[in-house]
Order: C-alpha cells, then structure tokens, then sequence
C-alpha cells in the first residue's frame, strides 16, 4: 500500500456483527494481526475482537458520523494482552 493510501470500504452491519466480522471482511485473505481502530476528534482506540458493532455505534447516536473507523495492519494492543487470558503471565 502506497503511504498514506486508504481504501474506504462500507460493511453491512447486522445487531449480531462483531469487530472480528468486520476486521475479517476488510482484511486481506490470509492476512493476520489486524484490528480495528475508532477515531474521534484525534483520540484513537482499539476495539475488541468481540465488541458488538451495531451496540457500539448506536450508543454515538448522532455523534456517530463524527467517528471513523480504521483497519490497522497491526496487531491491537488490547487483542495481544489478551492472548494469554487464561494463563497467568
């Protein structure tokens, strides 16, 4: 991807959709260690892979057209503390 290229994509979004749904509809295939990023005035935050998304953007209201969403080719920094849940670090 050429620096500073983005590529906007719409996803339907169901009361089911989850942030992994939607980072699996966006990514490449056989692309790994993505995540999805929200964006507000300048504040950006990773969104769980188990986040409900209509939830989520419902609870903008009408602020949701102000916030924009990003595929970070990344690993999430919440996603990667997570791996290890259920064995003590």
């Amino acid at each position: 991807m050429i620096d500073g290229e983005q590529a906007l994509t719409e996803v339907p979004i169901t009361p089911e959709t989850t942030c992994r749904d939607v980072v699996e509809f966006c990514k490449e295939p056989g692309e790994s260690g993505c995540h999805l990023a929200e964006v507000w005035h300048g504040n950006e935050r990773a969104i769980p892979f188990d986040h409900m998304m209509y939830e989520h953007l419902q609870k903008w209201g009408p602020r949701k057209q102000e916030v924009k969403f990003y595929l970070r080719h990344e690993d999430s920094p919440t996603e990667s503390s997570d791996q290890g849940e259920n064995t003590p670090t």
